[in-house]
């Protein structure tokens, strides 16, 4: 199927095998998959592969991080490219892991100023540059870098940095973001509040183990 497949998250999910007690089985990152080392015209940036989650679908791409900016690039599908955004980094208010009814996901959640919240699994590379790959617990990786990135943006390029030991340059340099219309929303019954939840889950979530730690939750700095 030619589509991220999501199609919706809610056959990932119910298709899944039994979870443990302590979360979920996300596969492990290879060496493919670390944040890479790119520029922003200048600035070193680090990219990192995601899926956006949407009310019942999602989108892949990449997700850059400079000093100065967090980006959303749209790789695929063509008809929510509209999901790309450009924020200053000052307008990130809350980089936190996302919890829906008392449940916490593997995914990062921004908001920004203008109140947009958005969703995001860190998934492997070749599921946000490939439409034809499908959405496994597999291919979803631990989301705490995207955490790390939008909040500890130094410390992500340090090792990106020593990862990569170059900046990445020409065809793998990212372009400056082309002007366009704004963002659509992700639903349309919730476009008015310009938000991206989907509706509850029907799926049976893992009880959390004494071990497990709680919802992480990091402030962005002022």
């Amino acid at each position: 199927m030619k589509r991220l497949a999501f199609a919706c998250l809610l056959g990932l999910l119910l298709g899944a095998s039994p979870l443990p007690a302590a979360g979920y089985n996300l596969g492990f990152p290879a060496p493919e998959d670390a944040p890479q080392l790119v520029t922003l015209g200048t600035a070193p940036a680090v990219r990192i592969p995601v899926a956006h989650q949407h009310a019942a679908s999602g989108c892949g791409g990449y997700l850059y991080f400079s000093a100065t900016t967090i980006r959303f690039e749209v790789l695929h599908p063509e008809k929510d490219k509209g999901h790309a955004f450009d924020y200053p980094r000052a307008d990130l208010v809350t980089a936190r892991q996302w919890t829906i009814m008392g449940s916490a996901m593997p995914e990062a959640e921004y908001k920004f100023k203008d109140g947009r919240v958005f969703h995001f699994f860190r998934v492997r590379r070749k599921l946000a540059e490939n439409e034809a790959e499908k959405m496994t617990w597999e291919n979803v990786l631990p989301y705490e870098v995207l955490l790390e990135a939008a909040t500890n943006f130094p410390a992500v390029l340090a090792q990106a940095q020593a990862d990569n030991g170059m900046v990445a340059g020409g065809a793998n340099a990212a372009p400056a973001a082309p002007a366009g219309p704004p963002p659509l929303e992700d639903s349309a019954a919730l476009g008015a509040a310009g938000l991206d939840i989907p509706p509850p889950p029907p799926w049976v979530q893992p009880r959390p183990s004494a071990n497990s730690p709680g919802p992480v939750e990091i402030r962005a700095r002022p």
